[in-house]
């Protein structure tokens, strides 16, 4: 018993001790102000605009009128669209909105990395992929502020490898579903993507509003697990590429409004999440002691530990501990004598209510400092801090059925249909603190 106590305590202190970096990481990311933009530079460069759409007529016109108002030069931008497996008017309204239309039909393979793969088949054979700069990446329920690709362009240069913008909420106020989801990106974006930037490492990619150089793509998309995101960030870091984060560049996308599709959608996360960490785990290794330069080895390290299965790990460790346990007190014969329940309630009670409220402090400070990006009235943002910790609290149960379940990509209906226009003219914590500390001073 003694000889299990001590390899458990080891094996946690070794992993706390290796990650704890990540503290200083959040510390940076509050602190510290987001990195100036590049001076302006010529509209010279040309970029390709990918999208895949299954189904997506209610909102795609929203996300193309958005990038048609781009204050950068239009005619640099070509907007490629792969209706992926529709059965609605998606693909005839991205031709009426000037956009190039890939029609694919193949429903043993609906996953949007498949999706990708087969868009960038047909721009290589009737485009040539080199035949633009760079290209950026969407999902149809995504807006872009006006400003969004000239940002972008201030940053990219021909070295560089993926840059990502800054990921914002277009119904963070709709329910507390959809404002937990948006908590935790403002929480990366504080935790991981800044503090990052800060220190001249690469961050992760996450999901959607991204730009690849091109010749990071000439290979074709590759990229086809369940979280092909995760998947190509493992990739680009261990082959020693970076990717940048601009905090200037900044979209919106839709979350989920409904627990059990947020609950589907987290299933695909985690068992993506793990099959692209133990399938790139040697090359970011690898990348630790074989990359030339202290940031290309120390990006290797930390994404190794961001996409490590950290909940699997828990539930191993977790569920090993006391099943030997259990079993060396029966062989011993103490089992019983030892067993306690009233005393372990307490325990529990304590440990579910220092979670809980540590969640809620976590929620607070991730507000306060993204709250010129948070558009939603103070009396429910209180709320969404107060409950926003079932969205950690379920990991768990997640990751146990979706060890146990075939998980296949399924759609989330996008629903949302503001235009950029209307998310613009919501108020921002930030303006509504202002507002209400300028009515207080007239009234003095």
């Amino acid at each position: 018993m003694e000889t299990l106590n001590f390899v458990c305590r080891l094996i946690l202190q070794i992993f706390s001790v290796l990650s704890a970096y990540k503290i200083v990481l959040a510390v940076i990311g509050f602190f510290v102000k987001e990195k100036p933009l590049p001076p302006p530079v010529p509209f010279s460069k040309k970029y390709g605009v990918v999208i895949c759409a299954r189904n997506e007529e209610r909102v795609i016109a929203n996300l193309i009128a958005s990038i048609r108002a781009q204050t950068y030069d239009g005619d640099k931008l070509t907007v490629f669209v792969c209706a992926d497996n529709c059965s609605d008017r998606t693909a005839e309204i991205c031709r009426e909105l000037g956009c190039v239309v890939y029609e694919r039909h193949d429903p043993s393979r609906a996953r949007k990395g498949y999706a990708l793969q087969f868009l960038f088949e047909n721009i290589a054979r009737d485009y040539g992929i080199r035949s633009f700069d760079g290209y950026f990446f969407f999902d149809a329920d995504n807006l872009l502020k006006k400003d969004f690709v000239e940002c972008m362009n201030r940053m990219f240069t021909p070295e560089s490898g993926v840059i990502v913008g800054y990921r914002n909420t277009k119904n963070f106020d709709t329910n507390i579903i959809s404002a937990a989801y948006g908590m935790h990106f403002y929480e990366s974006t504080m935790k991981y993507h800044r503090a990052r930037h800060c220190l001249g490492l690469s961050t992760h990619i996450a999901g959607t509003g991204y730009l690849v150089n091109s010749r990071l793509l000439e290979g074709g998309w590759p990229y086809t697990c369940l979280t092909e995101d995760a998947q190509f960030t493992v990739h680009v870091v261990a082959k020693g590429e970076k990717i940048e984060f601009c905090e200037q560049a900044e979209f919106f996308d839709e979350q989920p409004h409904n627990f059990f599709v947020g609950w589907r959608q987290r299933m695909r996360w985690t068992k993506g999440r793990i099959f692209a960490f133990f399938t790139g785990v040697c090359g970011l290794v690898a990348g630790i002691f074989r990359r030339k330069g202290a940031a290309r080895k120390i990006s290797c390290y930390d994404i190794f530990f961001y996409e490590f299965p950290y909940a699997l790990f828990s539930l191993i460790l977790g569920g090993l501990y006391p099943v030997l346990t259990a079993l060396l007190s029966i062989f011993h014969g103490t089992f019983w004598a030892n067993l306690n329940l009233p005393s372990l309630i307490p325990v529990a009670l304590g440990a579910a209510a220092l979670y809980y409220l540590k969640q809620v402090a976590l929620g607070a400070l991730v507000c306060f400092r993204e709250r010129r990006h948070i558009r939603c009235p103070k009396g429910k943002l209180v709320l969404y801090v107060l409950t926003w910790v079932w969205f950690s609290a379920v990991s768990m149960p997640i990751l146990v059925v979706s060890l146990f379940q075939r998980i296949k990509w399924k759609p989330i209906v996008h629903d949302d249909a503001k235009t950029i226009e209307e998310i613009d003219a919501q108020k921002t914590v930030t303006e509504s603190a202002d507002a209400a500390r300028g009515r207080d001073t007239e009234e003095a």
